[in-house]
């Protein structure tokens, strides 16, 4: 049996905002327990995004005050995609956005096929556009933790097709950034917010959050355009154990469709000190002392990186 339509209408400090919380055609995103996202429409006929904080995480003061502060990177840059207004009402919690026609990379990733050039062009532009944007946030003195495929749109036409000629990427989900040298709050499993395996440097898979900085990001970004390019993911194993072994000790994995000049950019932004055991084997002093070795070798900050990038782009598809 369907579920019946309840609309529910938000009173922001400018418009209203109409959504259907029970319509599958209104969920954007899978149904997490971290938030539930639906497309909507204001009183003026604008689509939009709304995400709502799940009832468990509202009973948390930190998760509402991060969930709230996702606002502030609103107008951050042109490739970041902010809320733009929170509203408490009824006793929840929302976020509302702009709705843009996009994919996720992820989507792009699994679905699109393009010709070896095309995908680096592509690598490149997603490239430039995160560094940029993440390059603003490090200046404020922040980072965003959690740049993954399913936190990166890219714009498409109605037909949901890509410009492959001048592609447009946006960063969104701020909801993990945190001011740099500071840790994240203590968690419990109910609210626990997990890492994804795949993508996150060593010092964050291993705990050292006082080693995170603006580089954790640019790895983030160096393993996105690997992947990219390949339209494999960097690291893939069924066992959780082995994925961390290769996340948190093995470079990059050389392909012969990344050109040698790209791939040791991308090398270099994801240095990491190759472990000869695996890292529980060490003291903490010892760990920290060999993913500090590694993360000496990475870029220092974005605009590093993007240069580096340019130098290669230049020289490509000249």
């Amino acid at each position: 049996m369907e579920n019946k339509s309840q609309i529910i209408v938000l009173h922001g400090q400018n418009e209203d905002y109409l959504f259907d919380p029970r319509s599958a055609k209104s969920q954007i995103r899978k149904i997490s327990k971290f938030s539930r996202v639906f497309k909507g429409v204001s009183n003026e006929g604008n689509p939009v995004v709304i995400k709502m904080l799940p009832t468990d995480l509202a009973k948390h003061v930190y998760e509402v005050e991060r969930f709230k502060n996702e606002i502030q990177w609103y107008g951050l840059h042109p490739n970041v995609l902010a809320p733009f207004e929170y509203i408490y009402q009824d006793s929840r919690h929302y976020l509302i956005s702009e709705y843009i026609q996009s994919i996720d990379l992820g989507y792009y990733l699994r679905h699109r096929r393009a010709f070896k050039r095309t995908r680096i062009r592509m690598a490149l532009a997603c490239g430039f556009q995160l560094l940029d944007a993440l390059d603003t946030l490090h200046q404020k003195g922040f980072i965003h933790t959690d740049i993954k495929p399913a936190n990166v749109l890219l714009l498409t036409s109605r037909a949901g097709y890509p410009d492959y000629k001048n592609p447009q990427f946006q960063l969104i989900d701020f909801g993990m950034v945190r001011q740099i040298g500071t840790a994240p709050p203590p968690s419990s499993e109910r609210n626990k917010r997990p890492f994804v395996l795949v993508y996150s440097p060593p010092e964050q898979v291993l705990g050292f959050h006082e080693l995170t900085g603006f580089h954790s990001d640019l790895y983030n970004v160096a393993l996105l355009m690997h992947e990219m390019i390949t339209k494999e993911p960097v690291y893939e194993s069924h066992l959780s154990v082995k994925l961390m072994n290769l996340q948190t000790s093995f470079p990059l994995p050389e392909k012969k469709v990344i050109p040698k000049e790209l791939m040791d950019i991308l090398s270099k932004a994801a240095s990491k000190h190759h472990f000869k055991k695996p890292p529980n084997h060490y003291t903490r002093q010892e760990v920290y002392h060999r993913l500090k070795l590694g993360i000496e070798q990475r870029y220092a900050n974005a605009n590093e990186f993007r240069q580096a990038l340019e130098k290669f782009s230049y020289n490509y598809f000249r």
